[in-house]
């Protein structure tokens, strides 16, 4: 196994082996002790033979990163097309506003499987310029927690407007912590007058992508109804 820190390795190898024809998804579990790869487990489509996926991720692993595994730790499972087209987390934004209950904090409005998920934002936690953007990036965030019902932890780490060809544009950077990993994403969005909605919708771009593999994490224990979770409605 090559040097260097095992997570941002599992993030590189995960990424690699995604770019494979037919590959939609990869996960990489690491041995405790050796740091050795222990597992490989791909989602793909139903396009290709199996045998071949396989043969492609050993020859890649050996190829780019120097690394022999043995075909038997790699687990493969394939999904019809019209599942693999249609993510199982929906997201959709509706709208990013100062909170009109609380002075200094950005409220965020989403909408999946047919509720609303609200998070907030305080622009008094950021000592920056862009505290706003900021706030915003961290409400967006919070309710996609709630929507997603999964276990990954979300960071706006970054979020910040800046000017590209004399454009406006709101960029985000987020951490994301799953059981698969530590991933770092990026989304942009135009600022069209709205500098809150352009950080909210900067945020959903960096994690959009995302969605559909974390929907195969399990999820976390239903919640019982909006009295327990007052940001659904």
């Amino acid at each position: 196994m090559p040097e260097g820190n095992g997570n941002s390795l599992v993030r590189r190898l995960q990424r690699a082996i995604e770019k494979i024809e037919g590959v939609t998804s990869a996960g990489i579990i690491l041995d405790d002790v050796s740091g050795e790869i222990a597992e490989v487990h791909i989602v793909a489509s139903p396009f290709r033979r199996p045998k071949r996926i396989v043969r492609d991720v050993e020859s890649l692993l050996f190829a780019q990163f120097g690394i022999r595994i043995d075909y038997r730790r790699i687990s493969l499972v394939q999904i019809g097309a019209e599942e693999l087209a249609t993510p199982r987390i929906r997201l959709r934004f509706i709208s990013a506003e100062p909170c009109p209950a609380a002075e200094g904090q950005v409220q965020v409005k989403l909408h999946c499987e047919g509720q609303h998920y609200e998070g907030l934002g305080s622009a008094e936690a950021h000592e920056l310029e862009g505290r706003s953007v900021h706030a915003a990036a961290d409400a967006t965030l919070g309710a996609v927690q709630k929507a997603i019902n999964r276990p990954v932890q979300l960071t706006a780490h970054e979020a910040q407007t800046l000017s590209a060809d004399g454009q406006q544009v709101c960029l985000v950077v987020v951490y994301a912590s799953t059981p698969r990993g530590e991933e770092r994403l990026t989304g942009s969005c135009l600022v069209a007058g709205n500098v809150l909605e352009a950080a909210a919708k900067a945020t959903l771009d960096a994690i959009n992508r995302r969605l559909p593999v974390w929907a195969t994490l399990p999820a976390l224990e239903s919640r019982k109804g909006t009295a327990d979770d007052p940001a659904s409605t």
